[in-house]
């Protein structure tokens, strides 16, 4: 069981860092022309919808109030961690 657990937390990692760094390439492509006020600017914007649409449009069948309240904390925090991490590249 222990293996399955591990490969399973495996599988789950991969998969964050393959989106973390996909959404980086993406977000540094599409504001990174603007300056680096510009970009600090497009990030801000991007996270705040962001977990505005998390506390106010999702919606999670089949839990408890405590249980859906928790889950959109942790997303909400999981947004900020990541778009907090990206950086304005000068090269």
């Amino acid at each position: 069981m222990a293996e399955t657990a591990n490969e399973i937390q495996s599988i789950n990692t991969a998969w964050q860092i393959a989106i973390q760094e996909i959404l980086r390439m993406v977000i540094r492509d599409m504001y990174h022309g603007g300056g680096e006020a510009s970009f600090r600017s497009h990030i801000k914007r991007i996270e705040e919808a962001a977990v505005d649409s998390i506390h106010t449009d999702l919606r999670l069948r089949g839990t408890d109030e405590w249980t859906e309240v928790l889950v959109k904390e942790r997303a909400s925090n999981f947004v900020t961690a990541l778009l907090t991490s990206f950086t304005y590249d000068r090269a």
